[in-house]
């Protein structure tokens, strides 16, 4: 067995949450849908203690996902973000670590924005629920990848 250790940052986690409700409201805003403060996601200081709880959530349900293919694997949570340490087989793609990371994030980003939306608005909730749908599946892709063999 091999490992792919990464870590994520909790900023790079909020940049990303910003950006995607950024955009969402954006997109309603352009088609006349009026925009409340609450639905698009500062990164202050009062917003980051407010989403931490389902930051950690969708740390933990992206995790299930990956021990779910990855047994032995295991995430730790550090004061600036999450450390991934995936077991992995031999004929693991290499390349996929990078590949891994990034889906990971978009999906603890956009699980943590669905699960906001879900208390502020809830018939807007869809729409990160889809996003964090793809990531999943994405990621699961990533996860049961392996090289074939040469003969």
């Amino acid at each position: 067995m091999e490992s792919i250790t990464f870590v994520i940052t909790k900023e790079d986690v909020n940049r990303h949450i910003y950006a995607t409700s950024a955009h969402m409201t954006r997109s309603r805003e352009a088609m006349g849908i009026p925009a409340n403060i609450g639905e698009r996601m500062l990164v202050t200081a009062d917003n980051k203690e407010m989403i931490e709880p389902h930051i950690r959530n969708s740390v933990n349900r992206v995790f299930c996902d990956v021990v779910r293919y990855h047994p032995g694997s295991s995430v730790e949570f550090t004061q600036d973000g999450f450390k991934f340490c995936i077991n992995v087989p031999s004929n693991y793609p290499s390349e996929n670590g990078e590949k891994l990371k990034s889906c990971i994030e978009s999906y603890i980003a956009n699980s943590t924005l669905q699960s906001w939306y879900t208390s502020i608005k809830p018939d807007e909730a869809n729409i990160a629920a889809i996003l964090v749908q793809n990531d999943a599946a994405t990621t699961r892709q990533l996860l049961v990848q392996r090289t074939k063999p040469t003969v």
